[in-house]
């Protein structure tokens, strides 16, 4: 059986999403623009968002830990011990200074302990970005698509997010950035708000969403035994992103607040038969037989 377009249920109007065509009303809860076209007859609970970013930063954060705690009581242990002396051996105000010494050292050392370098916390960032994303996706799964979240892909780490509604199957990657971004022919651009001579330019999107939908759409067809077209990458922003929506190497990014409205803002590509078959196929280990590598 091979997927194919079919006309969407009903014509949408009064809001244009900036970088698209489509135009939706947004006066109503996402919930009540869904079309009863919209439901499938059941959903599979999926693993929680931003597991494997999760465990990536504890992970990272672990081993950091270990490298620094030496050099860390370097530093620290002349004002605990000074503060020990100061306290056990002297009275009145020295006493007092005692105090002031080894709360300052704790406090240094707490401060440290719990501020690993950016390039670590950055995974920590992008777990609850995806952890975002799921909850902006919950009306949808409600309503009837079916969304995996965190699929384990072996040789590539995961992929964050899949979607399969009427609009079709869609490859997500949530991204946390920290600044204003803006998209182009280059790609996603971010300007740090406090130093906008940092810029810099997320780039090899195109190429990873690529190869995510590629296996994502053969584990699919392996699974269901339907045609399964190309997924659609999207990367959801979390960050100031003033075009909402644009196009860029084949890639949509959509702004994540905005994410449930342009998903069900897409020309229905699939019947509701369609996709309880491939949301029956899709669970977090799709990916297990098909790695990067393959």
């Amino acid at each position: 059986m091979k997927l194919s377009a079919h006309p969407a249920d009903g014509a949408a109007e009064n809001l244009q999403f900036p970088g698209s065509g489509e135009m939706r009303n947004r006066s109503a809860p996402v919930e009540d623009r869904l079309a009863d076209g919209d439901v499938v007859s059941s959903w599979k609970r999926s693993s929680r968002a931003g597991r494997y970013a999760a465990q990536h930063y504890r992970r990272l954060r672990r081993r950091w830990r270990r490298r620094v705690l030496g050099p860390l009581l370097l530093i620290v242990s002349p004002f605990l011990v000074a503060a020990v002396a100061l306290t056990a051996f002297s009275d009145g105000w020295l006493r007092w200074n005692g105090g002031v010494v080894l709360g300052a050292g704790l406090a240094l050392f707490v401060i440290a302990w719990r501020t690993p370098p950016q390039h670590i916390e950055s995974w920590n960032n992008g777990a609850e970005g995806e952890r975002r994303t799921e909850r902006e996706l919950r009306p949808l799964v409600r309503s009837g698509w079916h969304v995996v979240h965190d699929l384990d892909w072996p040789g590539a780490g995961n992929v964050d997010h899949l979607v399969v509604g009427p609009g079709g199957v869609f490859v997500l990657d949530s991204k946390a950035w920290s600044g204003v971004v803006n998209v182009d022919d280059a790609g996603a651009t971010v300007t740090p708000r406090d130093n906008p001579d940092a810029a810099w330019t997320a780039r090899g999107q195109r190429a990873r969403q690529a190869r995510a939908g590629t296996a994502v759409a053969r584990a699919l067809a392996s699974r269901s035994g339907l045609a399964v077209p190309q997924p659609e990458p999207v990367v959801v922003v979390w960050a100031r992103f003033p075009q909402r929506v644009e196009s860029a190497g084949g890639v949509t990014y959509v702004e994540g607040e905005h994410l449930a409205e342009w998903l069900i803002s897409r020309p229905q590509r699939l019947h509701r038969d369609q996709v309880a078959q491939l949301a029956a196929a899709a669970d977090d280990d799709l990916l297990q037989l098909f790695p990067r590598s393959s």
